[in-house]
C-alpha cells in the first residue's frame, strides 16, 4: 500500500462516524426495529439514530398511506405534535440572541393586546410552562379545532380572554396554547406570520425539510395519520376521560384520524418533517451550529419556579438525566394522528427520533429506550 493510500485511510477513518461506532451497529439497530415494528401496531414508523453527531440508522416500514398502498419512506413528512415546541423554543430563543424578543420582560410589551392579568407573564414563563396560561373552557374544541388561522396573533385572540390557572412562575403546568402567545409574541416583533418568520429561520441556518401542517397546503411527502385503537379515550388536563363516539356506525379496526385544524396551536404542535430532518436539526443546535455555544447553555437549562424547585423545563425544550448518568434533552408527542419521540444526549451526540403515524400504537417509548441504549452502549 503506497503512503497516498495509508494517508487516505487514515483521514477517513478520522471522521467522527468512523470513531464512534462498532460496525454492528446498525444492523443491531436494524434488527430491533423489524422485530419489533410489528407489535407497536404502527401503520408507518420511522426512525432516525445519531452517534458522535452523526447519522448512523435511518429506517421506515409500513404505509405512508393505507388506502392508497403508499409505503412510508425516510423522506416521508410527518406530523411532529409536540416535538414542535422545541423548534419553536428554538425560535424564539434565536429572536432573543438577536435583541429582538427578551426573555424576563412582560409579554404585554410585545402584545398590548393582552388582558391586564398577562402584566406578569413573561417569555421565560410560557417558554418553560410556567405562565399559567390555560386560555380555554372546553379542551375538546381546542383538540377538534376545525377553523383555519392565518397567523398566531388571530388564532391569540380565540383564548386570550381566559384567565390564568394560577400565578405565573409558581408552578408548572404543561401547555400547548402558551406556545400560541409566544408565536403572537414573534409575529409582532417581526412582522411576519408564524409561518413565514419560521420559513426564514430555516432559511438563515440551512435547515431544510421543515414544514407546518397547513391542512390547505400542498406538503410533499405528508403521510396520512389514523387511530389504530378506537377504544383508547382522550384524556385531558382537567382529569377528563372522552370515549370516540364520533365512531359510531364507523367499522374497522384502523380509523383515519378525526380531522383537526392545528393552526391555532401552530408553535406547539404544527411543525411536520421526516425523522431524519428532525435529528440533523438537533444535531446543528447541539453542535452550535444554529445558536451561541452559550445560548444553547441556557436553552438546555432546566429552569425552576420561584420557590427553587428544579423543573423537568428548559427554554422550549424538555430536559432531564438519562439513566442518571448524563443530561437529555427532548420530548414526546401525540396528536389525534401522530405520535413522536425525540431523544438527545449533548455530551456524547447521540440521538433518536422515532414517529409513528397513528395514535394508540404501543410499545413506542420502550422501543425508543432500547435504541438508545443500544446506541449509548456502542
Amino acid at each position: 500500500m503506497n503512503r497516498f493510500m495509508v494517508f487516505v485511510l487514515l483521514l477517513i477513518c478520522s471522521s467522527a462516524r468512523c470513531q464512534s461506532n462498532s460496525p454492528d451497529l446498525p444492523q443491531r439497530l436494524e434488527s430491533l426495529v423489524s422485530d419489533r415494528f410489528d407489535a407497536t401496531r404502527c401503520p408507518g414508523l420511522s426512525i432516525a439514530v445519531a452517534s458522535h453527531n452523526q447519522i448512523v440508522f435511518s429506517k421506515a416500514l409500513g404505509k405512508a398511506d393505507i388506502e392508497q398502498e403508499v409505503p412510508l419512506t425516510t423522506a416521508s413528512v410527518q406530523r411532529l405534535a409536540s416535538l414542535s415546541k422545541p423548534i419553536t423554543g428554538t425560535i424564539i430563543t434565536d429572536l432573543v440572541e438577536q435583541g429582538k424578543l427578551a426573555l424576563d420582560v412582560s409579554v404585554r410589551q410585545y402584545l398590548p393586546e393582552l388582558p391586564a392579568f398577562y402584566q406578569n407573564v413573561t417569555l421565560r414563563e410560557l417558554l418553560d410552562h410556567q405562565s399559567g396560561v390555560r386560555g380555554y373552557g372546553d379542551e375538546e374544541a381546542v383538540l377538534f379545532n376545525t377553523a383555519h388561522y392565518a397567523t398566531s396573533r388571530d388564532a391569540l385572540k380565540a383564548m386570550m380572554s381566559y384567565p390564568l390557572a394560577f400565578s405565573p412562575g409558581t408552578k408548572v403546568e404543561y401547555s400547548s396554547l402558551a406556545f400560541t402567545v409566544l408565536g403572537a409574541a414573534a409575529e409582532a416583533v417581526t412582522g411576519h406570520s408564524f409561518q413565514q418568520l419560521s420559513t426564514d429561520f430555516f432559511s438563515r441556518h440551512s435547515i431544510r425539510g421543515f414544514a407546518l401542517d397547513d391542512p390547505y397546503a400542498i406538503v410533499p411527502n405528508r403521510v396520512r395519520g389514523y387511530l389504530v385503537d378506537r377504544n383508547l379515550n382522550l384524556q385531558f388536563n382537567d382529569g377528563r376521560k372522552v370515549g370516540r363516539d364520533y365512531l359510531d356506525g364507523t367499522g374497522g379496526e384502523i380509523t383515519n384520524t378525526h380531522f383537526y385544524d392545528i393552526s391555532n396551536r401552530y408553535p406547539a404542535g404544527g411543525f411536520d418533517a421526516s425523522a431524519e430532518d428532525l435529528l440533523l436539526f438537533v444535531i446543528a443546535v447541539g453542535s452550535g451550529r444554529v445558536l451561541k455555544p452559550q445560548t444553547v447553555t441556557q436553552m438546555w437549562t432546566a429552569q425552576g419556579t420561584s420557590d427553587g424547585a428544579k423543573t423537568v423545563f428548559g427554554l422550549g425544550w424538555g430536559v432531564s438525566d438519562w439513566k442518571g448518568k448524563t443530561e437529555m434533552v427532548g420530548m414526546n408527542g401525540l396528536e389525534l394522528s401522530t405520535a413522536a419521540f425525540l431523544r438527545y444526549l449533548p455530551d456524547s451526540g447521540d440521538g433518536v427520533v422515532l414517529l409513528c403515524n397513528a395514535e394508540g400504537a404501543k410499545g413506542l417509548a420502550e422501543l425508543l429506550d432500547d435504541i438508545l441504549t443500544t446506541t449509548a452502549n456502542k
